[in-house]
């Protein structure tokens, strides 16, 4: 028989990295273990989810429900579920202690949060020793990379970390695999629209270019009023034939195959990142990668042999980096295939599945 696993967050659309990154997980191991998921969708308020409010102790409360239901009711070997950042840590340690105290056999809390570590870093000391006496409670705890498993390590984590790569959506690598790749001269941003992201830095160092640069930016709002924001910015500065804003929560598997099969640099100056998905899938589909030295990014990417790295918040770095990418094909074509062949040889579908299935077998 196989083992239960109660899963989540997940939701019916893949909505979100967390979701998508579950999603892969369950495809890959499914005729291993029986999955069962615990779906967190909202319809409201998204913009303000990491946030104390009392639509999201609303949201809480139901989803605390139908958690405690589904222990109950399936009895799981494992409850797999994500640790973020803010007060959206709380609420993850407390489904996962909870399903530990319900009967769960072990608790896998998954580290997700892109800045865990200003998390960490700036809580007061009694609200600090409290994270970390809780995160000491559940029995092991994912990583994305030895970055994040020393930072917890050398915060007083003791209890049992282990590293799994993010995994990408296993169809869109065999349609990337397969799609002729004929790139054009625009650049690709894909993320949340806002500062976290680094977006309003790519407003202001487009100010300094002509037509040579153009960028395709998919994605949703980040905060409230970031798009009035952004919108505001393009059209005050005449960007618009600079910068398509593409509004997509979720791209649909065509439509994300062809933006990083034609375009020619993905673009992704970010301030907080774990690691990042699209930067893998940028990797995977042989694209040369302007990006920050955040997270775990620096663990498998070095600055000129398979990215170009910028500082967070670095304009003039970011605008130096850009002409690079259009002044020097060859060296574009060179990075797209150096990111591709890491891709294969260190975050490929079948190391990351035997990283968690170790974790599964060994909970």
């Amino acid at each position: 028989m196989k083992s239960k696993i109660l899963i989540g967050p997940v939701n019916p659309k893949n909505i979100g990295s967390i979701p998508a990154l579950n999603r892969a997980f369950i495809d890959g191991l499914s005729q291993e273990y029986s999955f069962y998921f615990f779906n967190v969708s909202r319809k409201y308020g998204k913009s303000n989810v990491s946030k104390v409010n009392l639509l999201n102790i609303l949201y809480f409360l139901k989803q605390y429900s139908k958690l405690i239901f589904l222990v109950l009711r399936e009895k799981p070997k494992i409850f797999h579920y994500a640790i973020t950042s803010f007060w959206n840590f709380e609420k993850s340690s407390f489904f996962l202690l909870t399903a530990k105290k319900l009967g769960s056999q072990k608790v896998v809390g998954h580290l997700h949060g892109g800045s865990f570590d200003v998390f960490i870093d700036n809580l007061k000391e009694k609200r600090k020793n409290r994270v970390i006496r809780t995160l000491n409670k559940i029995d092991i705890i994912i990583v994305a990379s030895v970055f994040w498993k020393e930072f917890l390590i050398k915060n007083g984590i003791y209890t049992k970390i282990e590293v799994v790569n993010n995994p990408i959506d296993s169809n869109f690598v065999e349609e990337i695999n397969q799609v002729n790749k004929k790139r054009n001269n625009r650049f690709l941003f894909v993320g949340a629209l806002g500062k976290r992201k680094g977006f309003y830095d790519i407003l202001n160092v487009c100010k300094n270019f002509n037509e040579e640069f153009a960028l395709d930016a998919v994605g949703s709002e980040d905060r409230k009023n970031d798009l009035n924001k952004i919108n505001h910015i393009i059209s005050s500065n005449n960007l618009k034939s600079k910068i398509n804003i593409v509004l997509s929560e979720k791209m649909k598997l065509e439509e994300k195959v062809d933006f990083f099969s034609t375009r020619s640099v993905f673009l992704f100056p970010s301030y907080n990142e774990n690691f990042p998905l699209v930067i893998i899938e940028a990797a995977c589909a042989g694209m040369p990668i302007i990006s920050t030295k955040v997270g775990a990014i620096t663990e498998f990417f070095d600055h000129l042999q398979n990215i170009y790295f910028v500082e967070p918040g670095n304009e003039l770095q970011i605008k130096e980096a850009i002409d690079f990418m259009i002044n020097n094909p060859k060296e574009r074509q060179r990075l797209g295939n150096a990111a591709r062949e890491l891709y294969e040889k260190r975050l490929s579908k079948k190391i990351v599945m035997n990283q968690m299935r170790t974790v599964y077998q060994n909970s």
